[in-house]
């Protein structure tokens, strides 16, 4: 009989609630101890009727061997979901040691750690899957990638919403109210999470090509204009991230609780609606991203073109310039180097 192929094994740097979200599509823990140790991720994942049933199940062939938290507590936490076999590491650079794929967790920061918690990885050649966004500045996305190719290695920043089959499926039915003018997105935020989020949605139905971005409200990222070039003017795609900006409007958690993220399009013969993609449905883009990083660690290529990544952090930096200088910013000028598309701005 041929020999089993030896699982992929994983180093999961940070364990937030999206290092616990990610982890039983590595590998599936044990469900009392992952309940245990994180009951909302549990939720998600397992039948409320059957809560050691999972209702998605993880790719096969992936082990998680080793985790990494400042908080010690919470990586003997999520070790502990899998009966304490994931070596707790003490340092984050000890993750890359003898793994096949690192994934860089990130529930609701801004990747700011996410280049110095990836560079000593990289450069011993380990592929690394980063969690959203991809970095706080374009110059951290674009080190990392550069690292990759230096180290004959991969790395790959995926949004949940990027993936999301929902969203791909909304995409083809454009075509039956085209020419289409307007998307507009709604998100839950405007935290830069939830705007990669957003801009994740857009790329998912719109594909690459973004020309401009525009910013709009007295907060960095309330409402960003997206336009894409195309036939009658083209489209904008309407992200608009500033639910929550007024305390009078702000929905309280009684009525709001879970993610959620959706698209409207108004073309020339109608409009068309997105479902509803949050929490519950969140789980079918995942298994679609730990496949890609799976296929990464075994081939040490990007399942996804690195200019694709790059267009959602040129349109972030995008979106900070425009914020700043009151005008539309072109993609072209921060992907030409503005000298202040790297600079993070603050509030007008």
């Amino acid at each position: 009989m041929p020999r089993a192929s030896p699982k992929v094994r994983v180093g999961i740097i940070r364990c937030d609630t999206h290092g616990f979200w990610y982890a039983p599509l590595f590998e599936r823990p044990d469900p009392d101890l992952y309940r245990k140790n994180h009951r909302g991720c549990h939720y998600y994942f397992y039948r409320w009727d059957d809560p050691r049933k999972q209702r998605i199940g993880p790719v096969p062939g992936m082990v998680i061997a080793r985790v990494y938290d400042e908080n010690r507590s919470l990586a003997e936490a999520l070790s502990e979901a899998y009966r304490g076999r994931p070596k707790v590491c003490d340092r984050p650079e000890d993750v890359s040691d003898d793994v096949d794929l690192v994934y860089i967790a990130d529930c609701s920061g801004e990747g700011k750690d996410h280049l110095r918690y990836a560079a000593p990885g990289l450069k011993k050649g380990v592929p690394h899957f980063v969690d959203k966004p991809f970095a706080f500045t374009l110059a951290d996305a674009r080190e990392m990638i550069s690292l990759a190719r230096k180290h004959d290695t991969a790395v790959m920043c995926l949004s949940l919403l990027r993936a999301s089959p929902y969203l791909r499926r909304f995409r083809t039915r454009l075509a039956d109210i085209a020419p289409v003018g307007t998307i507009v997105i709604p998100c839950g935020g405007p935290s830069l999470a939830a705007v990669f989020h957003g801009l994740s949605t857009a790329q998912n139905i719109m594909g690459e090509g973004c020309e401009w971005v525009q910013s709009m409200g007295p907060v960095i990222y309330d409402i960003l204009r997206l336009h894409y070039p195309g036939p009658q003017g083209g489209t904008d795609v309407i992200v608009f991230n500033a639910r929550g900006a007024d305390p009078r409007a702000r929905m309280t958690a009684a009525t709001y609780h879970h993610c959620r993220y959706h698209a409207s399009a108004y073309g020339a013969f109608g409009a068309a609606h997105s479902p509803l993609v949050g929490d519950y449905r969140f789980p079918d883009g995942g298994i679609e991203i730990v496949r890609l990083a799976k296929r990464m660690a075994l081939t040490r290529k990007p399942p996804v073109a690195y200019d694709s990544m790059l267009e959602l952090m040129e349109m972030i930096e995008a979106a900070r310039l425009a914020h700043n200088k009151g005008r539309r910013v072109y993609l072209e000028e921060v992907r030409q180097g503005s000298p202040e598309s790297d600079s993070h701005a603050s509030p007008r």
